[in-house]
């Protein structure tokens, strides 16, 4: 589907909740930003992909992750279907020192609201 304004501001909205979530730790709520079928795929950062929201919970419950994630630059695309796609950059800090990365992602359209379907870490 081809996104409207209002999806690309929607878009964007779940990408930076998940920033938040991430950051307070609160990943009891990544309902609110994965889909229950979401693929998460760090391997970029050593970590296995899963699939599943209870997966991608587990995985980022462990540590090693970033204890600061912001999301710039949002750009969302048309997808196939009821989704989109959407690219984006994120920066971290890891151990003090500040990283960057890029998130690709598709995003589907579901009774709550957009959702990420699939969550793909790269370093460029």
């Amino acid at each position: 589907m081809r996104p409207t304004n209002e999806d690309t501001v929607e878009v964007a909205q779940v990408l930076a909740l998940w920033g938040h979530l991430m950051d307070d730790r609160e990943l009891d709520r990544l309902g609110e930003v994965l889909t229950e079928d979401a693929e998460w795929d760090g391997s970029v950062f050593g970590f296995a992909p899963v699939v599943g929201l209870e997966a991608i919970t587990s995985v980022l419950s462990a540590d090693g992750h970033a204890s600061a994630h912001h999301t710039t630059n949002v750009v969302v695309s048309e997808g196939p279907g009821d989704e989109v796609r959407a690219r984006s950059k994120a920066l971290g800090i890891v151990g003090g020192t500040v990283m960057s990365a890029v998130y690709v992602d598709a995003l589907r359209r579901t009774a709550d609201g957009w959702r990420i379907s699939r969550r793909v870490i790269q370093v460029k």
